[in-house]
């Protein structure tokens, strides 16, 4: 069925977790091609979230910017499709929808909300998984790894004041993230090792970490905070494991972004443009879905080319587009050299306040139990791109007011910080979910040439 979107077709297509696209909807896709002759099409991938209803919502409030935006300023005898793709994403998350109302958020950049008035502001530990979470979570996995999951949640749920639990927990977490996450996972900030998470760990250490850590995102555990291990309350350290156990399912729908892109969307990209090969493809990706629409770029046939890449809040390594790795100068991103499958620029919205992607992903996904250079050191390490856009030596554009023109000549790579507006949510996952906003589809316009 074909919304609009004030005066814009929006066409839905749905790509399962094996990267197949609905038959049908690529036929309807095709079929509106070839009746309105579009000379652009915009692609937007959601995140985390797979409810129809939510990613509807989702592409609807973005896209609705649209309109005003090219009814100003849009380029002269360009006719635009809009298209939203649905995957199966689901993840244990407490993040909000990215469509939420903004006025009843948290200011995380001090400008006017609760972090602006003096005391930092305190939040309540998110609760224990609830019958609709808990089904939300096993649907995540493989049903090979219900019986440990059963078992962790289980675990979370009744936290016992008991050692013995908690290193149970802990082992069925390194168990379930040894045979989910797979070896195709890393874009790059990934060696030969699994990621902490599915490392041993016989002191438990990691759930002190995490709680540690909320600690520091002003979610109060009821510890006192600091490195510390068991000579914390129970109830702290089980905060903690519940935040390490959240990850797991960070790294199983990473994966599932990863393969959609490289086996769905992008050859689905490269069937349209032998059908069409005037037509200009812009892609537009939240969170999960930035990693999405950057494998596309890998999935693309190699004489084929989309205009341009935006990346919004991106749950992925900002090194994945990278020539060379800082770390290790003989090693690159998995996707160094996929921009030669775009003629505009990628460009990589970030945020400061996104502390899903800046904070929690990197000690999720970091190697060593001890790291002398320190936290700030780690987070750039194991980093992702909604934090701090692609890495390394990309210099970032000031995010510019609607109506101000991007110079984005013989950029291929670009970063804009787009922290003055992305930065209201609450902790665990902060601003991640902010990216409503008029700022963000002029940079998705402008990047498209679709304005003057």
């Amino acid at each position: 069925m074909t919304k609009d979107i004030g005066g814009l077709p929006l066409l839905e297509l749905r790509i399962d977790e094996n990267g197949d696209v609905d038959p049908d909807g690529e036929r309807a896709l095709a079929a509106e091609l070839d009746a309105t002759e579009p000379t652009d099409l915009l692609v937007f991938s959601h995140g985390w979230n797979n409810t129809p209803s939510v990613a509807s919502r989702l592409y609807e409030a973005f896209y609705a910017q649209l309109p005003p935006l090219l009814a100003g300023h849009g380029v002269p005898d360009r006719k635009i499709l809009l298209l939203g793709v649905f995957w199966p994403s689901s993840r244990w998350s407490d993040e909000p929808i990215p469509d939420f109302d903004p006025a009843s958020a948290v200011d995380l950049g001090g400008g006017g909300g609760a972090a602006g008035l003096g005391a930092a502001p305190e939040f309540a530990p998110p609760a224990p998984p609830d019958a609709d979470m808990q089904a939300m979570i096993r649907a995540a996995f493989p049903d090979q790894q219900r019986a440990a999951l059963d078992e962790l949640l289980e675990l979370l749920v009744k936290r016992p004041d008991d050692r013995a639990a908690l290193q149970h927990a802990r082992d069925l977490i390194q168990t379930i993230a040894a045979a989910t996450i797979g070896d195709g996972d890393g874009d790059g900030e990934q060696a030969d090792e699994p990621p902490f998470i599915a490392q041993p760990d016989p002191d438990a250490d990691l759930f002190s970490r995490f709680a540690t850590q909320l600690e520091e995102l002003g979610i109060v555990t009821g510890g006192a905070g600091g490195a510390a291990g068991f000579g914390d309350t129970f109830g702290r350290l089980w905060h903690g494991a519940q935040e390490a156990a959240r990850q797991l399912t960070y790294f199983q729908m990473k994966h599932r972004a990863g393969t959609i892109g490289e086996r769905g969307l992008g050859p689905l990209l490269g069937r349209l443009l032998a059908r069409r090969p005037a037509l200009c493809i812009n892609l537009i990706g939240h969170s999960f879905g930035a990693r999405v629409v950057s494998y596309a770029l890998a999935g693309l046939p190699a004489n084929s080319a989309v205009r341009s890449v935006t990346l919004l809040q991106g749950a992925f390594s900002h090194f994945a587009f990278a020539a060379s790795l800082p770390f290790d100068a003989r090693r690159s991103g998995a996707l160094n050299g996929k921009d030669a499958r775009v003629d505009g620029p990628i460009t990589a919205c970030y945020s400061e306040h996104d502390s899903a992607v800046g904070t929690l992903y990197p000690l999720a996904s970091m190697l060593g139990r001890e790291d002398a250079a320190g936290f700030d050191d780690v987070t750039y390490r194991w980093g992702g791109i909604g934090h701090d856009g692609h890495q390394p030596d990309v210099a970032a554009l000031a995010l510019l007011d609607v109506g101000t023109r991007y110079d984005f000549a013989g950029r291929r790579l670009v970063n804009i910080d787009a922290a003055r507006v992305v930065k209201k949510g609450s902790p665990p996952s902060g601003a991640h979910s902010d990216i409503i906003h008029p700022e963000l589809a002029w940079v998705v316009v402008s990047a498209g040439g679709l304005v003057g």
